[in-house]
């Protein structure tokens, strides 16, 4: 959805339609904690584990992860310097 406020509002309404206040509450909760745990890792520079380094590397590819400089904190990954 990107930047796409009217996409987001759309979806926004589709999800309240189909679930509780409480269960709204959640999953924004939910949303909210895993950009903060991944916003903590990165900071961090937490790497990727082995496993994990090979079965995202297509999408990592793909995507050109490498493009940004936080991409440095994962080994083999872009060339910026780490914060």
């Amino acid at each position: 959805m990107g930047d796409d406020e009217e996409a987001m509002r759309r979806e926004r309404r589709a999800l309240r339609a189909v679930v509780s206040d409480a269960a709204f509450v959640d999953t924004c909760a939910t949303i909210g904690a895993f950009n903060v745990v991944d916003r903590i890792a990165d900071a961090t520079g937490i790497p990727l584990d082995p496993t994990l380094l090979a079965m995202s590397e297509q999408v990592r590819d793909e995507l050109d992860l490498a493009r940004f400089g936080s991409s440095a904190n994962t080994p083999g990954q872009g060339s910026a310097s780490p914060r």
